[in-house]
């Protein structure tokens, strides 16, 4: 396809980013000059609402975000949808380098297919990553220029890809290294059929960079394999390159654990054959043992869901310089967070014997709790995190759950931070810390569908292992305010995702046309 078909002007607002959402609700105070949320956070710090869908830009799903180095101008990948040819590509332009209100929001560019990470790099062009290939270009005022695709051919099977989206680092010598998602959640392994055959295509690309001729070469090398969804991927200034493992999505709350890795050519790293550091799935003899196999160097809390992580640099925020900051973006109870570890000299989060995690309350409950690390296969010794954005956790009428996807340090040390779900940009900076005392968490009522018969015994036995609210506290997901049933495009939200050509639910295999139209008929 012509790219310049592909890139074109969208329209421009002129909005105030101090006007309050159907999402978030600012309290009435500010964080830093933004409107403060109701969302916990560490000691000196708070959140608050840059641009939302309602109030600034209208996002669809927002994923990652680039700050351009002139002037007060920020870029946002919008994938609008699972649907191939729905993303946008923002520019966002502030009133000043603080980014405290929106001057205008302008579709750079429409009808991208399924757009997810942005990033500078070689020459001066922004590299943006569509789940086929990945293109550069640059920007002259509020026009795109010099536009080019420098890597094509990447693995998309629309309709039969459950991790189609592209994220890439470029190494210190320009290659680049590019997620190659599985197109299943695990191979659909069984007894009778013991052998995956994605083993030889999932997990990262290397494209060497041809510096005389400054481009890529079209063809790739598996630098690793084994590696089931790499959306997180950081390179240390020491050369350490670490990925973030989205690990099998097993109706077991409890397991799998995801995975901190230390990246090394040729490396295999375990899907779908071992999970956590030795645990065996029985499916092939010894699946834990193979020549090279790469234990996970940390283990973190299951089906936290790690999409984004970067290593800060900055002074605004009291964190530590060098500490690994990583946005967990799971709905269960341990997800929805902020987290940094502190590093080593090589950029490695530091081991502990004995790490702990903490699990949101499930009304009617009140209270977090803290749980020892506990993986099957066992492990000697994982990284302690710091919640740095924690109580994310949703509250009726006070809050939606949080759903963290890019982070992008600003020029001033503050962290901004996409939130793909509750569409908005939210901006951690320095500030009074939100405390809640003394709140009582309501039962929410079902609105929008009959919770009962065939519908609820489908809903509990492909979605309650990990949407855990549906067995305790059913309303919290199913209603129209801003739950499954919540429409989009004139069907609901649990339409969507039940039916949609990529990013299905439930992850472990599309639900049979009677068992979705029993679903749908009880809407």
């Amino acid at each position: 396809m012509d790219l310049s078909s592909k890139w074109i002007i969208g329209l421009l607002f002129g909005l105030c980013a101090t006007a309050s959402t159907a999402n978030y609700q600012p309290l009435p105070e500010t964080c830093d000059g933004l409107p403060k949320l109701p969302i916990g956070t560490a000691p000196g710090t708070c959140l608050g609402l840059m641009v939302s869908a309602e109030s600034g830009a209208a996002f669809i799903k927002p994923r990652k975000a680039l700050e351009i180095p002139d002037g007060n101008r920020i870029l946002v990948t919008d994938m609008g949808g699972w649907g191939a040819g729905k993303g946008i590509l923002w520019l966002l332009e502030f009133e000043d380098n603080r980014y405290r209100n929106l001057r205008k929001a302008s579709r750079l560019a429409t009808g991208l297919n399924l757009p997810h990470d942005i990033k500078s790099g070689p020459g001066g062009y922004f590299y943006l990553g569509e789940a086929d290939r990945i293109v550069r270009f640059r920007i002259a005022g509020d026009q795109i220029t010099a536009q080019e695709t420098v890597i094509e051919g990447l693995p998309f099977a629309p309709g039969k890809h459950l991790h189609p989206l592209t994220s890439f680092v470029f190494l210190p010598d320009n290659d680049l290294l590019v997620n190659a998602g599985s197109k299943s959640d695990d191979c659909g392994l069984t007894r009778d059929r013991p052998q995956c055959n994605e083993i030889d295509s999932v997990g990262l690309r290397r494209y060497h960079y041809l510096s005389e001729e400054q481009r890529w070469d079209g063809n790739f090398e598996l630098y690793a394999s084994g590696l089931r969804n790499s959306m997180a991927l950081v390179v240390h200034s020491s050369g350490t390159i670490l990925q973030a493992e989205n690990s099998t999505d097993r109706k077991d709350a409890e397991e799998p654990y995801e995975e901190i890795n230390i990246i090394r050519e040729g490396g295999f790293y375990g899907w779908p054959y071992c999970f956590n550091r030795k645990l065996d799935t029985g499916f092939i003899p010894d699946g834990c043992s193979q020549a090279d196999y790469i234990e996970p160097y940390s283990l973190m809390p299951p089906h936290v869901a790690p999409l984004d992580m970067l290593y800060y640099s900055g002074d605004r925020l009291p964190i530590p310089k060098g500490s690994l900051l990583m946005s967990w973006h799971g709905y269960r109870v341990i997800g929805h967070r902020l987290v940094s570890y502190p590093t080593t000299a090589e950029g490695l989060p530091i081991l502990d014997k004995n790490p702990v995690f903490n699990r949101d309350p499930i009304p009617p409950a009140r209270d977090f709790t803290r749980h020892i690390f506990s993986p099957k296969g066992g492990s000697a010794g994982d990284a302690q995190h710091r919640e740095i954005v924690s109580h994310w956790n949703p509250v009726q009428g006070l809050r939606p759950e949080g759903a963290p996807v890019g982070l992008l340090q600003l020029k001033d040390g503050s962290l901004l931070i996409v939130d793909d779900k509750n569409k908005a940009l939210l901006r951690l900076s320095n500030g009074e810390a939100y405390r809640e005392h003394g709140r009582k968490y309501q039962t929410a009522d079902i609105d929008g569908i009959r919770f009962e018969g065939g519908t609820r015994r489908l809903l509990l036995e492909h979605c309650s292992g990990c949407h855990t609210e549906l067995s305790g506290n059913p309303g919290e997901l199913l209603n129209r305010q801003n739950g499954w049933l919540r429409e989009e495009d004139g069907r609901t939200l649990l339409e969507h995702r039940l039916t949609a050509p990529s990013g299905f639910m439930p992850p472990t295999g599309r639900l049979a046309e009677s068992e979705i139209g029993t679903i749908l008929q009880a809407l």
